[in-house]
């Protein structure tokens, strides 16, 4: 999937939100924003949009001099949502159906995304998903090939997301659980140190993408990833950074499970910008 120019202002308000969050200190704002604006100004717009995510968010964290700018705002995300873990599991545990009600906290989940444009309540949002209806609904899909499945690989998205994500796997009863996450920080994607306090450790073998894009690119992933994602019984993809960088990549049983954040790719998958999706296949 290629950049589109609709893209340009959603990057910039990305931009803008690091000052108002006060991950961008107010003197350094304006250099770094023009050298964001030279930046796009120059760039090849035929790559992703995590693709030129990687390159911009680089660019910040060299001029910032900090590894991990969102650091903070990553913690906070990963103990608030653990400090409602036992709601969501008492939540599942009491359902009808705990397989559906999981799936669904973790696809409200998604919510959690500091580069979107725009932003969600989380709470909010995790009460409405338990009674509407999703805009794509392949989960009776899902539910049928994780039955005969050996092997999943669940490519993860963005902290405090990632506790519902650890709820919905534990839900999955499988020999071969795999979790994956970014090999290095960006924006506030999930890294090992964030799996780890979410205790996905304990739940499933986890993974890196072998790179720092913010979504999993094919272009640019590790070999070891590509090799997991290739031999994967079934494959969910979680965000719209993930389909961004694997809409174009064939999979048998791949899962694309999202609340649709931007006009460009409700456009794309037939869903409006606050919908929810659990969608099967590549997407075209």
């Amino acid at each position: 999937m290629n950049t589109q120019f609709e893209c340009i202002p959603c990057i910039v308000d990305s931009y803008l939100r690091l000052g108002e969050t006060g991950v961008i200190p107010e003197p350094r704002q304006e250099a770094i924003l023009r050298q964001l604006l030279e930046y796009l100004s120059q760039v090849d717009y035929k790559q992703s949009p995590p693709m030129l995510g990687r390159m911009l968010q680089r660019m910040i964290r060299e001029s910032l001099q900090d590894p991990d700018p969102y650091h903070q705002i990553k913690e906070k995300y990963n103990r608030m949502m653990l400090e409602l873990y036992p709601s969501f599991k008492e939540m599942v545990d009491n359902s009808e159906d705990p397989f559906d009600t999981a799936m669904r906290l973790a696809v409200a989940g998604n919510v959690i995304d500091f580069g979107a444009k725009y932003q969600f309540d989380v709470m909010d949002t995790i009460n409405r998903v338990m009674d509407k209806k999703l805009a794509i609904d392949d989960s009776q899909d899902l539910r049928q090939d994780l039955k005969h499945a050996n092997s999943l690989l669940y490519i993860g998205d963005n902290c405090g997301e990632i506790v519902l994500d650890k709820l919905f796997l534990e839900s999955i009863n499988l020999p071969q659980k795999y979790f994956v996450v970014r090999n290095g920080p960006v924006i506030n994607d999930i890294t090992l140190e964030d799996a780890k306090m979410a205790g996905m450790d304990k739940m499933a073998t986890v993974i890196t993408t072998g790179d720092d894009a913010p979504g999993a690119v094919w272009e640019s992933v590790s070999e070891d990833f590509k090799n997991q994602f290739i031999n994967a019984d079934v494959v969910i993809s979680k965000g719209q950074g993930n389909l961004e960088g694997l809409i174009d990549v064939p999979h048998d049983h791949i899962y694309f499970l999202l609340v649709t954040k931007c006009d460009l790719i409700g456009e794309i998958i037939g869903t409006q910008k606050g919908d929810f999706v659990i969608k099967r296949g590549t997407v075209k």
